[in-house]
């Protein structure tokens, strides 16, 4: 008799949703995934005009260090992108920056190469060089323990009035590209969470800044036929469907979730959300805020003490202790392989998600 295959719910059809998803179908898992919108895509989703024109949110560039959605794309037999491209950046009074398609230059030795193929239209020699003393910064924040406490006590804006950088070399070159890379200005940005992306995205490597361009939505060229092969290897999406509550047994583990009246059952869960998301569920949950794994309160800030991935872990193959799908920025988006937190995480939990947005604060330990 063939034995029963084990049920796992993905929550949330996002990148990492849908990674999980395609990653255990493959293995053979019942898998079933929740998206409480109308349809996936999480961030990227879009939607229609009245016209028929698709609007997405955000810049859905994919830069040449996203290996991963390169394998997957060509995994799944699909040519969305444009070739690579090259990058203008643009200010109210015109062209700013042109930047050439880097992997088709002589390779230079770090960071030469960024700053010397990199044409500035309008911006004078003299700020350009006011950003050299920035460089301490970059080469000294070595994602270390040590480096994350020495940066992220300062908002990006202060580090570069501290090093010295222009006033305009910052309005026209720094804050779009932390508007573009971080998604807020200086001010609300952690000085560690930039130093971090301006190293792995403009100075480490020197194509790594080369984008490409879906021609299409996201969700129409790689969405829509990713869920389709989902589909094929026995994987399931159900949209609007809003979870309400998880579950757990007199263990803790995980036995299922509920959105509204209907209720999922499941071996493993795995929250592929946002912590705004993962707030709202314990938020509206009657005994998860009781949990040890939920033991922080619903609106405080580090919530992600909480695993996105629980319930019969080990007879799911993954490593006995919780675990998550992790976004590593130099690597593009990992949504393949679950990764173990770094130290740093392990120890501050949720302090990485935090300080991308505002210095980190003391916050009390949970009673």
């Amino acid at each position: 008799m063939e034995q029963e295959r084990k049920k796992v719910v993905v929550v949330g059809a996002g990148w990492a949703g849908l990674g999980a998803t395609y990653h255990l179908a493959k293995q053979g898992y019942d898998v079933t995934l929740l998206e409480a919108g109308p349809q996936p895509g999480g961030l990227v989703a879009g939607w229609k005009t009245p016209g028929g024109r698709a609007v997405e949110g955000g810049i859905h560039g994919f830069w040449y260090p996203y290996r991963n959605i390169f394998r997957l794309v060509a995994e799944l037999g699909l040519q969305p992108f444009t070739p690579f491209t090259r990058s203008s950046q643009y200010s109210p009074a015109g062209l700013e920056v042109e930047s050439p398609i880097f992997q088709n230059q002589p390779r230079l030795p770090t960071p030469l190469g960024t700053f010397i193929y990199t044409h500035f239209k309008r911006l004078p020699l003299s700020d350009r060089l006011s950003a050299l003393p920035l460089l301490y910064a970059v080469m000294d924040f070595d994602n270390s323990d040590g480096a994350w406490r020495r940066y992220d006590q300062v908002t990006a804006r202060e580090l570069f009035k501290q090093f010295g950088v222009s006033a305009r070399l910052y309005k026209d070159a720094f804050e779009p590209m932390l508007l573009v890379g971080l998604f807020a200005p200086g001010e609300q940005c952690s000085a560690a969470a930039t130093l971090g992306m301006l190293y792995y995205f403009i100075l480490a490597h020197q194509p790594d800044f080369d984008v490409v361009w879906c021609r299409g939505t996201v969700g129409e060229k790689i969405f829509q036929p990713w869920i389709a092969h989902i589909e094929t290897l026995g994987g399931k999406l159900l949209t609007e469907q809003r979870v309400t509550d998880i579950a757990l047994d007199a263990t803790g583990k995980a036995t299922g979730v509920y959105c509204g009246p209907s209720f999922y059952p499941a071996d493993g869960v795995i929250l592929a959300v946002s912590v705004s998301g993962i707030q709202k569920i314990v938020a509206n949950s009657p005994t998860l805020p009781a949990t040890r794994n939920f033991a922080t309160s619903a609106t405080s800030a580090p919530l992600m003490s909480s695993p996105l991935v629980f319930g019969a872990i080990a007879k799911l193959r993954f490593p006995c202790r919780p675990m998550r799908f992790w976004l590593r920025p130099h690597h593009g988006l990992d949504i393949f392989r679950p990764q173990r937190p770094p130290r740093r995480l392990s120890r501050r939990t949720g302090q990485r998600h935090r300080s991308r947005f505002l210095p980190r604060q003391s916050t009390p330990a949970p009673q």
